[in-house]
C-alpha cells in the first residue's frame, strides 16, 4: 500500500512512520526488510524492485524514500509534456506502478510542507492514503498538550498548558521532552505553572525578555523586579549579564537575517532557537532597536562582565548596573 506523509509537523509525521515499522514484524526483521533512503538515492526503477521484493521472514516490506515530492515543488511537470523530460518528471512513474504493487508491500513517501499544486501528490494521493501533518498552534496545540501530558500518566493544568505553549511552542519535539521530564517530577499529581517555570528551560528566557522589553521601555521597576526573580531563583549576576548578552546578540543577528531576507521558517534553525514563542519575540524587540544601538549595547555589556568577573560590581548590584547601561544607550539604541 502507498503511504503519503507529509507537513510541518515532523513528530506526529515520525509517529505515524513508526507504527508502519510496528507491523513490519519483530524487530529482529528489520534491518532486512526495512529501506529507507532520499530520493536523490533512489532511481524510479530502483524503488520499484524494492517494491517489488519478497518479505522476508517478516508479514511485510518498508520502503521509506525521504523528500520526494519536494523535487515538485514550484513545478508542473506533465507526463505528456513536450520537450526534454527532466529527471523529476520520471517519477510520476510510480502512478502506473502503485496499483500493481505487491500486498506486502508498502511504500511511504515522507516530507515536509507540500503546496497543493504539487504534481507528484495530485497523481498518487488517490492510490493510497495521504496524510498531512501541519504545524499545531493555538486551540490544537493546547489539546495535543492536554492529551499528551494524559498519555504519560499526569494532568496538567490550564495554565501550566497555556505557559508550556507559550515557552515551546509547536515544537513536538521538545514539548513531548518536557511532558515526559514533568510528569516524573510531579509523580501523579497535576503539573502547575509553577512546575513549568521550575523545569523548563525556556521560563528564564521569558524573564530575560521581560527585563529586556522593561528597560527598552523604560519601566526600570519592572525590569529591576524581572532580574531580582531570576537571582531568587539562584541565578548569579554573572548569569544574568551573560543571558542578557546573549539576548543583544540574537537581536542583532535577529536583524542581520532579516536584512537578508531570510524566512521566518528559517530563522529558527540558522539562530538555534527552538521556540517560535521566542523568535517572535526576538522579531518584535529586534525592530525596535537600531543596529548601532544593539552594537553599543552589547559593548557595554561585556564591560559589565569584566566588571563583575574582577569584583569591581558587587553580585546584588548588578540589577541596578544593567538598568543604568540600557538608560545611557536606550535613546540611541530605539527606532
Amino acid at each position: 500500500m502507498l503511504h503519503i506523509l507529509y507537513g510541518a509537523d515532523d513528530f506526529s509525521s515520525n509517529e505515524a512512520l513508526e507504527v508502519l515499522k510496528s507491523q513490519v514484524g519483530p524487530p529482529d526483521v528489520l534491518d532486512a526488510n526495512v529501506t529507507r533512503g532520499p530520493a536523490s538515492a533512489f532511481t524510479p526503477q530502483q524503488v520499484q524492485a524494492l517494491c517489488s521484493t519478497v518479505p522476508f521472514l517478516a508479514d511485510r516490506r518498508l520502503v521509506i524514500v525521504d523528500g520526494l515530492l519536494s523535487l515538485f515543488e514550484g513545478r508542473r511537470t506533465s507526463r505528456r509534456g513536450r520537450g526534454t523530460r527532466d529527471a523529476a518528471s520520471d517519477w510520476l512513474a510510480l502512478a502506473d506502478f502503485v496499483p500493481d504493487m505487491p500486498p506486502s508491500t508498502d511504500l511511504v513517501l515522507v516530507d515536509g510542507a507540500i503546496g497543493r499544486g504539487n504534481a507528484l501528490l495530485a497523481s498518487l494521493s488517490p492510490l493510497g492514503q495521504a496524510t498531512e501533518f501541519p504545524a499545531l498552534r493555538g486551540p490544537r496545540l493546547n489539546r495535543w498538550i492536554q492529551d499528551r501530558a494524559a498519555a504519560s500518566g499526569c494532568a496538567i493544568s490550564g495554565e501550566g498548558v497555556r505557559l508550556l505553549s507559550e515557552l515551546v511552542g509547536g515544537n513536538l519535539w521538545t514539548l513531548s521532552s518536557e511532558i515526559e521530564k514533568l510528569s516524573l517530577y510531579c509523580n501523579e499529581r497535576t503539573v502547575d505553572a509553577d512546575d513549568v517555570r521550575l523545569l523548563v528551560p525556556f521560563a528564564n528566557e521569558v524573564n530575560v525578555f521581560n527585563a529586556v522589553d522593561a528597560m527598552m521601555e523604560r519601566r526600570y521597576p519592572d525590569a529591576l523586579r524581572a532580574m531580582r526573580r531570576l537571582m531568587d531563583g539562584g541565578a548569579t549576576g554573572t548569569y544574568i549579564v551573560a543571558m542578557v548578552a546573549r539576548q543583544v546578540r540574537l537581536l542583532l543577528l535577529t536583524k542581520d537575517l532579516e536584512a537578508s531576507g531570510v524566512p521566518q521558517s528559517q530563522m529558527g534553525s540558522r539562530m538555534g532557537v527552538a521556540s517560535d514563542w521566542v523568535l517572535g519575540k526576538l522579531r518584535e524587540q529586534a525592530s525596535r532597536f537600531s543596529a548601532a544601538g544593539l552594537e553599543t549595547l552589547h559593548g557595554g555589556l561585556l564591560e559589565t562582565d569584566l566588571a563583575v568577573k574582577t569584583g569591581r560590581i558587587t553580585e546584588s548590584s548588578v540589577a541596578e548596573h544593567l538598568v543604568q547601561q540600557f538608560t545611557s544607550v536606550g535613546r540611541s539604541a530605539r527606532v
